[in-house]
């Protein structure tokens, strides 16, 4: 991830803050089991999973040193007051072991669950909530607390000052038409954690709420969906010959998506028309669920230039509205690239425990 000048890696047991020009690193904050990483002004926010409860760490941007910690979810002030009746606040066996955070202008939403996406997931899990517990991101105060259906969490979104949580007793297999088709999407509101709307089968759509706007992307194994963010309706839909493996990005008017054939453009604003397919490519990394795309420039890994070599010789900037290379940089290791980060002039990846940074041959 990249916020500003820094480039934050989250590697197995350990975060990694580097300077992106100079690829220097700042400094190393060190804790086991961390699953995501955010920034807030002067503060940087990740999130450690446990197998009880999750908990929130927030360090310095300059130090790294951490600076508060996030009250076990069974202890949250705002929880304890609820008073939930039937529930006994201080079990933690009640409280879901996987979490996700979101930051909603100055609140920070602290979402708990536990799985129910496998058959075995759901048999351990049965009962077990889905929770959100909301802090001030300036001051770290309590502030509301939260409590949903025995679900778990499979998205969430902020807009407008509105936080919307996707959760689902049984989404099905993600990539599918049925996949948490009937499940609903709480729109909860960001000052107070108070329930503005509930969507039905909106969860599929998690993007798609009151305050949001634009359009966004949606694929399955068949097609793509453009959605009306504002609405939730979907404007057009493009079916594909191969089943796409990453979500499409829309940049600079264009829809990008690989499938198991390659890397391909679709005009957004034509229906999702077919402008160019390129089969000697494949995405750099699918672990954040899109294409890596900065400065209209989409990087892939691809052959050197000119001949039909090794596929995995190195990266490759494609020109997002024609697919053609725009330039292509001999890199060792792509096939195991587990995360990237990118500028308009430089891209960052992290391999066999690596961070090398990948620039245009005539600046490196």
């Amino acid at each position: 991830m990249r916020r500003g000048d820094d480039l934050y890696l989250l590697a197995p047991g350990s975060l990694t803050c580097l300077e992106a020009r100079s690829n220097t690193e700042r400094w190393v904050y060190s804790v086991e089991r961390l699953q995501s990483v955010d920034r807030y002004r002067d503060t940087v926010y990740v999130l450690r999973d446990d197998l009880f409860e999750p908990e929130m760490h927030a360090l310095t941007a300059a130090t790294g040193r951490k600076v508060w910690t996030s009250p076990f979810p069974r202890l949250n002030p705002e929880r304890r007051a609820a008073g939930l009746p039937g529930v006994n606040a201080d079990n933690s066996a009640l409280e879901g072991n996987q979490g996700t955070f979101v930051l909603a202008g100055d609140v920070l939403c602290f979402l708990t669950y536990a799985p129910y996406d496998t058959m075995w997931a759901r048999r351990s899990s049965w009962g077990r909530r889905w929770r959100a517990y909301g802090f001030d991101a300036r001051t770290r105060e309590a502030l509301w607390f939260h409590e949903g259906a025995a679900a778990g969490v499979i998205g969430v979104d902020e807009a407008g000052g509105r936080i919307a949580v996707a959760a689902s007793a049984n989404p099905g297999m993600a990539g599918t038409d049925d996949y948490a088709r009937r499940d609903p999407l709480v729109v909860l509101r960001a000052a107070d954690g108070k329930v503005e709307r509930t969507v039905r089968g909106g969860a599929r759509y998690p993007r798609a709420h009151p305050g949001a706007k634009g359009i966004a992307c949606y694929a399955n194994r068949t097609a793509i969906r453009a959605v009306d963010l504002a609405t939730g309706r979907v404007r057009w839909t493009r079916r594909l010959d191969s089943p796409t493996a990453v979500t499409p990005v829309p940049t600079r008017g264009m829809l990008l998506a690989a499938t198991s054939e390659g890397v391909s453009g679709y005009a957004a604003e034509s229906g999702g028309k077919p402008r160019w397919t390129r089969t000697d490519v494949e995405e750099l990394t699918a672990s954040d669920g899109s294409l890596l795309t900065a400065g209209g420039h989409a990087y892939v890994v691809g052959p050197e230039p000119g001949t039909a070599g090794e596929p995995d010789w190195g990266v490759h900037a494609l020109d997002v509205r024609t697919g053609r290379t725009v330039w292509a940089a001999r890199s060792e290791g792509l096939t195991t690239v587990k995360a990237a980060a990118a500028a308009a002039d430089v891209i960052h990846v992290y391999a066999d425990g690596t961070v090398a940074a990948i620039a245009p041959p005539e600046r490196a």
